[in-house]
């Protein structure tokens, strides 16, 4: 008899185009991400309806826009907050984070309106977690993760779809942009059938293929 093993809901981020992720395993569920400042509540409400309790977050980079309702998120749930080792500092407001030169000035700014958080669990690169094994992609940030399952690529900002078509980090973004090209092939060479981008629509019928065709003219 077939099982279904685990459920993944998107929430939009709508400030950014950006994603938070629930994946839900029967009533226990982990967040990717939470979006900018104040969509806590939304995330929230969603999980509610559907009946899952919120047990993990884990943080694909430290940037606002996908930490910046971490806080409220974790007072709210109590849920353990996982992150890179790389990333944590910035996550735990120990260290001030490398914001590019390149990064607009709003962005620049953005990191003073972050709350910290102290992760519970520090992950590296091949830990598992849920059943995803992490994948450690800098460049973007130090820490910058993907999550992989051999069906699902959840990619952080690793690779988006933006302007009707997928994409790498936004290199304005980026804090080595040499290293997040190096760390987008990695991720080309997978073999996926969806895609759970940072930023954008998921891709979800031969998402892997899709991905290469895009980008093989940048590799």
């Amino acid at each position: 008899m077939s099982e279904k093993v685990f459920e993944v809901f998107r929430i939009p981020i709508e400030q950014v185009d950006g994603n938070s992720y629930i994946i839900a395993r029967g009533d226990e569920g982990m967040v990717i991400d939470t979006g900018t400042p104040g969509n806590a509540q939304m995330i929230l409400k969603a999980a509610s309806s559907m009946n899952i309790k919120i047990s993990s977050v884990i943080i694909t980079h430290y940037h606002l826009d996908h930490t910046g309702s971490l806080k409220d998120l974790k007072k709210s749930t109590g849920a353990k907050v996982f992150v890179h080792e790389l990333d944590a500092p910035f996550v735990s407001g120990k260290e001030k984070p490398p914001i590019p030169s390149t990064a607009p000035q709003e962005a620049k700014q953005a990191y003073s309106w972050y709350s910290p958080v102290e992760p519970d669990v520090i992950l590296k690169d091949g830990d598992s977690i849920f059943g995803f094994r992490v994948i450690h992609v800098p460049g973007h940030t130090p820490g910058s993760i993907a999550l992989y399952d051999g069906r699902f690529l959840f990619a952080g900002d690793n690779l988006n779809f933006r302007d009707g078509r997928i994409q790498g980090t936004p290199a304005i973004f980026d804090w080595k942009q040499e290293l997040a090209r190096e760390s987008l092939k990695k991720l080309v060479h997978l073999d996926f059938d969806i895609l759970l981008p940072g930023h954008g629509k998921p891709v979800l019928n031969s998402a892997s293929e899709q991905v290469r065709k895009s980008l093989e003219s940048q590799l």
